[in-house]
Formats: structure tokens, C-alpha cells, sequence
């Protein structure tokens, strides 16, 4: 039997070790014990830290584990050297090590043809913000947390402060900050793709809701981007090249991007599927394909990549009902009704405000249709 090793134990864990099981493929979970939601998901449950490399290597090895899986930012680099001790498809450590650096990414990208990037600086100190030669509105945030954690946009001098401290207060982020100039208008999209053995798959290109300044939370998703043909084929040609420069070699891969007049700008990478139900649900219901089993078969380095024609055109998005959003509440109390009503999740009887990007702790309904988009457009003065 094929054995794939799952580094991490939180939501992806479960979501890998469920399509796993569906493929007959037995599961290793390691991680820590407390706090694991994969603990009772998966066949085999290992309680030993991500950290511990040597300690998973060995247990990989003694297993006959033939992939392994990372499962968010933090579990990326472990994964990579887990891979590279066992003789297992994965990406490189050098790129593993550096993935999760925004500058870093920034500055491999910075001669990429047709990726634009808005002036950024690498601060250690926070106090350095203030003398720095930004034009505002800028944005300050952790240069290696995602989901849109710690980030947060100061108008002018008088709204730095706040936002340095916001940046500060994120419990897990790194000891630097990167410093961008605010890109104003267009829209937010990400491009979901796989890589495998240095080719890259573009597999679909995500339309992003976003509640814009100060944190940027992401209120819906919706696939396909409602792009014209020659500005989708050029961001799939652009984040093919991206994917590339950075480093990706192997496995899922979730960039922000951003759209302004027909230029495309880099928010960041995410070497990992992508969250709020993107990767699982809608990349999979939008192009039919099943997603989560390249990343499986990927790590299991038994991929046999996406033939063109293979992905199909169909729609698929979710909404996240709000405080931001509110309009959306006589939609989502009568969505189960409705044909293209695939899920509808109830978190909270009152509608919260977000402050980060958290799916799968808020009211939201997910939609599915092979006809189009459903109309849920803001009302005028809401």
C-alpha cells in the first residue's frame, strides 16, 4: 500500500487525509498532539514535532512513507528537508528555506517580464519605518506570515504607529517587516497552480472580494476571474515565469497577485494549496479537477500532469457573510433553496467583522453552477 506523510495536523492535514483515504492511500500525520485536528483523521498518528526533522526522516524511512505533504507556511521548510532526507520528490531546501520571505520573493521576481512590483523596503527595526522615502498610503507587514495576518495600511505619518503595533501583535511573525506602497484600485485575484519537476500547471485564476484598507480581508472568492482571454493567458504566462524565478519545483503553490489597467503586480506566494475552500472546493468544482490528488500524487512523484483541454469552464465561488458584507444576510438566510446552493455554513447567529482571512470560522454559502455567475452584487448605498 502507498503511504503518504502529512507534516502538520490542522485543516489541510484533514482535507489531505480524507482525498487519500478516497484514493486507498494509507496516511501518517506528525505533529504535535495538542491541538491536532488531524489526530482522528488520518490512519496513523505520530506525536512528535515538525521541527524534530531527524526524528520524522527516521520514522519516514522505517514506514516506507513514499511522499510527503506540507500543510501551511510552517511546515514547508520541514517537509522540504524531510523530502531531501528520504530520497522523496519535493521542493529544493534552499527554496524551501526562503519561500515564505516576502522580500525575499520580491526581489527573485524583480526581473520577471510583465510582473510588476510596487516600491518595497525590508526593515528590521520599526522605528527605520518613519525615515524611510515612502509615498503613502503604505502597507507594513510580517515579511513571513500569510492570510493576510499582521498586515495593515497607514494613510499618512499620523496612522503608522497603529499600524506598526498591529504588525507587531501577530504572535507568530517574524522578527522583520516589509514595507510596500499601498497599490490603489484594480482588483485582487490568485493563481492557483501545480508544479512538477520544474513545469508548472496553471490550473486556475481566482477573483478576490476584498475589504480593502487597512487589513485587506478577503470577503469572497470566485473562479474563473472574470478576465478577458488575452489578460487571463497573460497572467498564466507571467506566474509560469514567477513560479520559476522563485524557486518552485514541486507541489501546490497559491500567488496573489494584483490587477491595475492590464498590469499585473505581485502581492505574494503561498507554497501551499490555497485556503478558504479555494483549492479543495472551487478549483475543484470550477475546472472538474481534482486538485488535492495532484498535490498527493505530486508528492508521491507519481503525476501525470493536466493535458490541455482537461480542465472544464464551469462556476464556483463562496461569499463570507459579515459585518463587511452585511448585505449579504437575506442571501445566505434563503441560499439552501437555491439550485446553485453547494454549502451553506452557519458559524455564529450574528454576523462578525474580520480582521484576517479565517474561512472556515464564519458564515459563508458556497455556490456552483455550469450556466454562470450568480448575481450577488452589493445594492446601491449598502
Amino acid at each position: 500500500m502507498r503511504r503518504l506523510g502529512i507534516i502538520g495536523a490542522g485543516r489541510n492535514a484533514c482535507i489531505l487525509a480524507d482525498r487519500a483515504r478516497e484514493l486507498g492511500i494509507e496516511t501518517h500525520c506528525f505533529a504535535w498532539s495538542d491541538g491536532a485536528m488531524a489526530k482522528d483523521v488520518v490512519d496513523a498518528f505520530h506525536d512528535v514535532s515538525v521541527t524534530e526533522v531527524g526524528e520524522v526522516s527516521r520514522l519516514c524511512r522505517e514506514l516506507g512513507i513514499g511522499g510527503v505533504v506540507a500543510t501551511s507556511e510552517f511546515t514547508i521548510l520541514p517537509t522540504a528537508q524531510v523530502a531531501e532526507a528520504c530520497g522523496l520528490n519535493g521542493n529544493p531546501v534552499e527554496v524551501a528555506e526562503r519561500i515564505t520571505n516576502k522580500y525575499r520573493n520580491r526581489e527573485a521576481t524583480s526581473g520577471v517580464p510583465g510582473l510588476n512590483h510596487p516600491r518595497y523596503w525590508r526593515v528590521s527595526d520599526p522605528g527605520q519605518i518613519g525615515s524611510l522615502d515612502v509615498t503613502y498610503p503604505i502597507i507594513v507587514k510580517p515579511t513571513s506570515e500569510g492570510g493576510k495576518r499582521g498586515i495593515c495600511v497607514a494613510r499618512n505619518p499620523e496612522e503608522l504607529s497603529a499600524a506598526v503595533s498591529y504588525s507587531e501583535g501577530e504572535p507568530n511573525r517574524s522578527s522583520a517587516f516589509i514595507v510596500e506602497e499601498f497599490l490603489e484600485g484594480g482588483n485582487e485575484y490568485s493563481v492557483e497552480s501545480l508544479s512538477y519537476h520544474g513545469r508548472n500547471y496553471i490550473v486556475q485564476v481566482t477573483e478576490k472580494e476584498s475589504s480593502g484598507a487597512p487589513h485587506c480581508v478577503e470577503l469572497g472568492h470566485h473562479q474563473p476571474a472574470n478576465l478577458p482571454a488575452d489578460l487571463r493567458e497573460k497572467v498564466e504566462q507571467v506566474m509560469d515565469r514567477a513560479l520559476t524565478a522563485v524557486g518552485i519545483q514541486n507541489g501546490a503553490c497559491h500567488t496573489e497577485i494584483k490587477i491595475i489597467d492590464g498590469e499585473i503586480y505581485l502581492i505574494e506566494f503561498n507554497a501551499r494549496p490555497g485556503g478558504d475552500h479555494i483549492a479543495c472546493t472551487l478549483t475543484e468544482l470550477s475546472t472538474g479537477y481534482p486538485y488535492m490528488t495532484g498535490v498527493i500524487d505530486i508528492a508521491l512523484d507519481d503525476f501525470e500532469g493536466i493535458a490541455p483541454g482537461q480542465l472544464e469552464h464551469n462556476f464556483a465561488g463562496i461569499e463570507f457573510v459579515t459585518e463587511q458584507t452585511s448585505y449579504l444576510k437575506p442571501v445566505f438566510d434563503a441560499c439552501q433553496d437555491e439550485p446553485w446552493c453547494y454549502e451553506k455554513f452557519e458559524a455564529t447567529p450574528d454576523l462578525r467583522s474580520l480582521t484576517h482571512n479565517d474561512g472556515y470560522n464564519t458564515n459563508y454559502f458556497i455556490y456552483y453552477s455550469r450556466e454562470g455567475r450568480p448575481d450577488f452584487s452589493r445594492p446601491a448605498g449598502a
